[in-house]
């Protein structure tokens, strides 16, 4: 096997791993597989699947780590490919213990991240985000390179010997071309979010906005696209929404493959990404370009990295947590027309992740 991809924390068909990355790897002729969670029996996309069984609780993916390594050694890739932090020691022990090279895959800036996180006790969480920067400047020297999503993400690599590589999460665009089919609507007017479902992400101020648009008569009504964030309360959220009676307005399709995802998004009309400014401090969130792409003007709270890429005249900013001001922007997206083709054309020649494919399958040339 030339590539195994690890993961422990994601979805194995997770749009980053899958869907682009193992996806374009094989596409270049690579023999790719998938070792993760709850995997698919059977492999598409050329790519094969390694289960490590069932993970419902972090316990389980944590005490999956061990077995983890072992089937990753005994697969004997080329190329080991982790994503998620939990895999550090895995990635040192298959640079000792084997002729393979190791990637890491850095999809955030983790040390940043831990003191979001609503599941780690505030006793905790300061030492924690010194501490895993601290774990992976340690440990990126015993691997042969360095993938990250951004440069932001990057920065804290940048002085290593490893070679490090930006590869953006920009929209696969060569598999999504616009199309006719439509999801149906139950009002004139339809929000959409793409991602995690979780209160770092906006699920309270996404539903604010709902509220106050249809108090201000506004015939609207919002589809969250996505899976529930490990730590969120559904049954507060349905508390939420009963209170205010809303479940007529809120549909909540589950995590849905990347073209049945953009069948939704052809079919909305504004892109919200009402997210927590200082939990997505230098990120450049997906969605941003997923919804141009799909033609959708944005509103979204001030994320400071997606400025750089964004045009101004479609994208609507308002202050995190001003509902009224938000409902303002949104009435303002929704009597602008957009050129939906030069939208689409600036995500196809700049900001597509078939440019970003040619890094990673450079890497893997390198290395193999």
């Amino acid at each position: 096997m030339d590539g195994l991809h690890l993961t422990t924390a994601h979805r194995p068909t997770d749009t980053r791993i899958f869907d682009k990355e193992a996806t374009s790897l094989s596409e270049a002729g690579f023999d790719v597989g998938i070792l993760a969670h709850d995997t698919p029996t059977e492999s598409q996309n050329g790519i094969d699947f390694f289960n490590l069984g069932s993970a419902s609780t972090r316990v389980d993916r944590w005490r999956h780590i061990p077995k983890a390594a072992r089937i990753a050694k005994r697969l004997d890739a080329e190329v080991y490919h982790f994503h998620d932090p939990e895999l550090i020691p895995v990635g040192l022990y298959l640079a000792e213990s084997t002729d393979g090279a190791v990637v890491y895959d850095v999809h955030e800036d983790y040390g940043h991240v831990v003191t979001t996180r609503g599941w780690i006790p505030d006793p905790i969480s300061p030492p924690l985000s010194y501490l895993v920067p601290e774990i992976e400047s340690r440990a990126v020297s015993r691997f042969d390179a360095i993938v990250t999503v951004s440069d932001w993400v990057a920065a804290p690599f940048q002085n290593q010997e490893t070679p490090v590589v930006v590869a953006h999460n920009f929209p696969r665009t060569e598999i999504l071309q616009r199309t006719a089919d439509s999801v149906e609507r139950e009002q004139t007017h339809v929000l959409c979010y793409v991602g995690g479902i979780h209160e770092i992400r906006g699920i309270y101020r996404m539903l604010d906005l709902l509220n106050t648009l249809l108090e201000r008569g506004v015939d609207v009504e919002l589809w969250v696209l996505g899976a529930w964030g490990p730590d969120e309360n559904h049954q507060q959220v349905a508390q939420y929404i009963q209170r205010h009676e809303l479940g007529q307005y809120v549909q909540f399709p589950g995590y849905l493959a990347y073209e049945d995802m953009f069948q939704y998004l052809h079919s909305a009309d504004v892109g919200l990404a009402l997210l927590d400014v200082e939990h997505y401090e230098g990120g450049v969130p997906t969605k941003f370009f997923e919804y141009l792409y799909a033609g959708l003007p944005i509103v979204t709270t001030p994320v400071d990295a997606v400025s750089a890429f964004m045009p101004d005249e479609y994208c609507h900013v308002v202050q995190q947590g001003d509902t009224e001001a938000t409902a303002n922007a949104v009435e303002n997206a929704l009597e602008r027309d957009c050129d939906t083709t030069e939208m689409q054309s600036l995500v196809e020649t700049k900001y597509s992740w078939e440019s970003e494919a040619k890094k990673l399958v450079q890497i893997y040339d390198d290395l193999i």
